[in-house]
């Protein structure tokens, strides 16, 4: 006999045993941060979007699967919160900007070194976090912060300063460039040329004093252009690799490994805590160890955004087993992009932000589908293809395409053999990173101890500029992409979705349409913006 259901209730089902999918929330706040701060008119196309799908959900129950109704309903809430978030940002008050604007001329401030210094046209800059301005002998305004240039800043990050100077707004330059809304990504709201720098207290600070002393440990036995190369990668400190070597580490696509980025730190992280692993430190205390190195190293590089949220991901990747919980990679990464951009929406305008981003989501979206497109292509002759080389070569591709149109808009060429050079430039950035901040500890303990790894750092060194330096002097090594405006940016990425849900929707492994129409679009977009059709 079939079981009796019962009495039917009255009311709405209340039963939640199915499962309610809710991983959009994420997506859809860090949405509305960025058209709310990017294109505030939009605002409301991208709320009236949401609450259209919403209402489709209601009225066609089969329109969206059960498990995301929740979620379809949530939709506009999360959207709205985050247009509206970005809104509060943009309508905060900035006293140190309405200052500057008055030109009341010469200042004088009290704050600490946010950063390391940079030389500049005439000097050194760095950023300074204000804790009290003075102006005609008055306390006016506390918070903020300002990039300081001067003739000379012999001071290192955390030291706590007086500034003399006069303070300005910053300008947007010949070339067009919004230097105002790039210092609004650091939260910098003037400039100040200073008169006078001076340390306050005997005490500085140690995270200055680290930087300066692994800065010169960093040159020991190493020659001037091998010892720029690892300060940069290390330190983030590009300042002293000569123009021509920049140029061809960008025309060959490996400039990322100069960058302290959310690979540096995925990195430092992995060879901690594989390191503690080996001696068999318990789980709980190698976790512990590592979160409590990597957050100095960054702090010691400066802080640059992406390795920020690197090192965010990193503390609760190696902490979620410690409670018993999965991570998702995209939800997390989506879920950290929200809380960032919340944090601070001016970091869309940021292009290392951008770029890390980018790649991070593109090696997540794209790795999988370009790796069964390079297995049945470039390893079709073999019977098992192998693993680490398609895995690498499919995530080198996956971030060449994906950061392919930002590259485009910001440095006006995008790099052909990135690919190629990233099979060499990534395996070797992982032992140049570890025998640098090897070396740097050492030479900080005894400058004789630093040599030997310093030697073997500049044999990997050289290899990656010899790649560097001979893939870029190939003819078809870059392509010229001026003039590339947002829109054709966002059209990139628009192309980009119906080939990403077709793979995910109906992947056929052994018939890589989807992957391959990708590549195509990739392609053909970057033709015609080098030719200057669209």
């Amino acid at each position: 006999m079939p079981r009796s259901r019962g009495p039917s209730r009255a009311g709405p089902d209340l039963d939640l045993s199915p499962p309610v999918r809710l991983d959009l929330w994420a997506l859809l706040l860090a949405a509305g941060v960025t058209v709310g701060t990017v294109a505030p008119p939009l605002a409301p196309m991208l709320i009236v979007a949401c609450l259209i799908v919403g209402l489709a959900a209601l009225l066609w129950r089969d329109l969206v699967p059960y498990e995301w109704r929740l979620m379809a309903f949530l939709g506009p809430l999360f959207a709205a919160g985050g247009v509206a978030i970005a809104l509060l940002h943009a309508a905060a008050e900035d006293p140190i900007a309405e200052l500057a604007a008055m030109e009341p001329g010469e200042v004088v401030l009290v704050g600490r070194m946010a950063s390391p210094p940079e030389p500049s046209g005439f000097g050194y800059m760095a950023d300074l976090r204000v804790d009290h301005l003075w102006y005609d002998g008055s306390e006016v305004l506390r918070g903020g912060g300002v990039e300081v240039f001067a003739g000379d800043l012999s001071v290192g990050v955390g030291d706590r300063v007086m500034v003399n100077g006069e303070i300005s707004l910053p300008q947007t330059g010949d070339d067009g460039f919004d230097y105002a809304r790039y210092l609004s990504t650091k939260r910098i709201s003037a400039l100040v040329e200073a008169t006078s720098v001076r340390p306050m207290g005997e005490k500085r600070g140690w995270i200055g004093q680290v930087h300066r002393r692994t800065d010169v440990a960093l040159g020991y036995g190493l020659r001037p252009r091998e010892a720029a190369v690892v300060r940069g990668m290390v330190l983030g400190d590009r300042s002293l690799i000569p123009d021509d070597l920049e140029t061809s580490f960008q025309r060959s696509g490996v400039t990322h490994v100069l960058a302290i980025s959310g690979q540096h730190v995925a990195i430092l992280a992995a060879v901690i805590y594989f390191a503690l692993r080996l001696f068999a430190v318990p789980t709980a205390i190698r976790a512990g160890v590592t979160i409590g190195l990597i957050w100095p190293y960054i702090l010691v590089a400066g802080a640059p955004p992406s390795a920020i949220r690197a090192g965010v991901v990193a503390t609760f990747v190696l902490a979620a087993p410690l409670f018993g919980r999965q991570v998702s990679p995209l939800h997390f990464m989506t879920t950290m992009l929200a809380f960032v951009l919340a944090y601070n929406p001016e970091l869309v305008y940021n292009t290392g932000f951008q770029l890390s981003i980018a790649a991070v989501f593109g090696i997540l979206l794209l790795t999988r589908p370009l790796k069964s497109l390079v297995e049945c292509t470039l390893f079709r002759p073999f019977a098992k293809p192998p693993g680490q080389l398609s895995n690498l070569i499919s995530a080198s591709l996956a971030a060449q395409i994906a950061t392919s149109p930002i590259v485009a808009a910001t440095f006006d060429q995008v790099s052909l053999v990135g690919v190629l050079t990233n099979l060499v430039a990534v395996p070797i950035s992982g032992p140049i990173l570890i025998l640098g901040l090897l070396g740097s500890l050492t030479g900080n303990i005894y400058p004789l101890l630093a040599y030997p790894l310093n030697a073997c750092n500049g044999f990997l060194v050289t290899i990656l500029i010899r790649v560097a330096q001979e893939s870029s002097s190939l003819p078809f090594a870059a392509v010229t992409t001026p003039g590339v405006t947002p829109l054709l940016v966002a059209l990139f990425y628009t192309g980009c979705i119906p080939p990403i849900l077709a793979e995910y929707l109906f992947p056929n492994k052994h018939n890589p349409l989807w992957p391959t129409l990708l590549l195509l679009w990739t392609t053909t977009w970057l033709i015609l913006v080098s030719a200057g059709s669209i």
